[in-house]
């Protein structure tokens, strides 16, 4: 089948608008006010996702339905979700030729340090503070009709090593589209384009799109961190 031109996209992959939210801790934000940092010590905690996490879209077929648009439409959907495993696997291969959990502490841990003013050490058990950072999860989103994304769900935790006192921490979630956002119809339904377009991405582009998200995740989690500081030695 081919596309129509009017429908041909001219776009490269991964070259698209990444989102992101930071998501501080409920109730009191953080303690930092009553801790003094300067000339401590704070080493590195990372705890490393599992594997890539795909999430696959399933049709739901309704008594309503044209027979035509719902063989189409769940054939188109069967394929895309083909496409996205087969792009997984390609997204693993990236997450072996790259420590994920590793660059995003390394990233953080040296502006982290700056900002509070404390020596970064090797060694956990003679530290005053841990910053353990937790890549909880990511992998591709191929639940949408029109695009398909790639995520991580990350979290950084400030902790007080002697007494395990949770500090300060912040949850960070960021996004990359992978594919163009279309609009298709019964002859060529946007998730035949979608996986069209992740056929596309190869274990290079994941690799530039996860060190995109690991670098903005780092400047969200920091970003977030010297904010608090701020506040709290404003208010001494």
């Amino acid at each position: 089948m081919r596309m129509p031109s009017s429908r041909r996209p001219s776009w490269r992959p991964l070259v698209l608008p990444i989102a992101f939210l930071a998501l501080a801790a409920c109730g009191p934000k953080h303690h930092l006010d009553q801790y003094d940092f300067a000339g401590r010590t704070m080493a590195l905690v990372v705890i490393d996702p599992t594997a890539p996490v795909l999430l696959q879209d399933s049709y739901r077929v309704r008594a309503d339905n044209d027979l035509v648009a719902t063989v189409v439409n769940a054939g188109a959907t069967a394929i895309k979700n083909a496409e996205a495993g087969r792009a997984r696997a390609r997204l693993d291969s990236a997450t072996t030729r790259m420590a994920l959990a590793d660059a995003l502490a390394e990233r953080t841990i040296e502006r982290a340090s700056r900002y509070l003013g404390v020596q970064p050490v090797g060694s956990k058990s003679g530290s005053d503070f841990l910053l353990e950072v937790h890549m909880r999860n990511y992998g591709i989103d191929a639940r949408g009709r029109s695009a398909a994304t790639l995520f991580t769900n990350a979290e950084a935790v400030l902790l007080d090593r002697r007494t395990g006192r949770e500090i300060w921490n912040v949850r960070v979630r960021g996004t990359d589209r992978l594919t163009p956002r279309v609009r298709g119809d019964d002859r060529l339904p946007g998730t035949i384009i979608t996986a069209g377009s992740l056929h596309t991405v190869s274990v290079a582009d994941f690799q530039d799109a996860l060190d995109q998200l690991v670098q903005l995740s780092s400047n969200v989690i920091v970003n977030e961190l010297r904010g608090s500081l701020r506040d709290a030695r404003s208010a001494r």
